[in-house]
């Protein structure tokens, strides 16, 4: 039997500013975008963490999509934690055979430049002339590091890397209601952000041109709009929207 595959077709309007998000005012680092079911709401969630990436604090706001305000808030609403639910799952609402696989992987990575000449390379005895001492090559081992690198995946696509940290569904990318089942994820990694990709059941994928340094999609609740957070500098964002349609 013949397999027709279509090519996925995405239409994405113009991305309108809502508003921005500076976390220098708002304390930590951007950690959630949620939408109401309504579409007249977004939460947005900051968190403070400690040397070790363990999250010490959480900060709250409501960003209005009518007057473009943002305010902060005791905690979050109760329609954020649904919705975020379902956004950042494992697997496409509604078809759990679409789903993401957690690979992890270990490397070394030198902090200074291992001693590549004279004698101790060769396993010879130091020669200090040649600028390579057992003191150096001492200093060289004590800086390499283990790395943890923690890859999200779907359809042989990488949606997310982490090294060293914890890794948290749903900052890089979002599912999409039913029954559209279909992801949008940040091309790049979760720190720079990248071009966002919408990516379908099949494997077949378009990448939306409207996007340069996006973090944390997030699809409204009936699949028509998408929003993100357009990275400006070190720490303000845009949050944008845009109308969005797939045949």
């Amino acid at each position: 039997m013949l397999a027709l595959v279509f090519a996925l077709q995405v239409t994405v309007a113009a991305p309108q500013p809502l508003a921005e998000i500076d976390t220098g005012k708002m304390k930590g680092e951007i950690a959630q975008l949620a939408w109401s079911p309504d579409g007249s709401e977004f939460y947005v969630e900051t968190v403070e963490r400690d040397r070790v990436g363990n999250v010490v604090g959480a900060h709250h706001f409501v960003v209005s999509a009518a007057g473009k305000s943002v305010k902060g808030a005791d905690r979050a609403p109760d329609w954020a934690s649904k919705y975020w639910t379902w956004k950042s799952a494992q697997m496409a609402p509604g078809m759990p055979a679409f789903r993401i696989e957690v690979r992890q992987h270990e490397e070394i990575e030198n902090s200074t430049a291992t001693p590549t000449g004279g004698a101790l390379a060769k396993g010879g005895v130091a020669d200090p002339s040649a600028g390579t001492t057992m003191e150096d090559a001492a200093n060289a081992a004590y800086n390499r590091q283990k790395l943890l690198i923690s890859d999200l995946r779907v359809k042989n696509e990488t949606i997310g890397t982490w090294v060293n940290e914890p890794v948290i569904p749903g900052f890089s990318f979002s599912w999409a209601p039913e029954p559209l089942h279909l992801l949008a994820f940040a091309k790049r990694d979760r720190k720079d952000g990248g071009p966002l990709v919408v990516l379908d059941a099949s494997g077949q994928k378009q990448e939306l041109s409207v996007t340069k340094s996006a973090v944390l999609p997030a699809w409204s609740t009936d699949g028509r709009h998408l929003a993100w957070l357009e990275r400006r500098d070190r720490k303000k964002f845009q949050l944008m929207i845009a109308d969005i349609s797939v045949q």
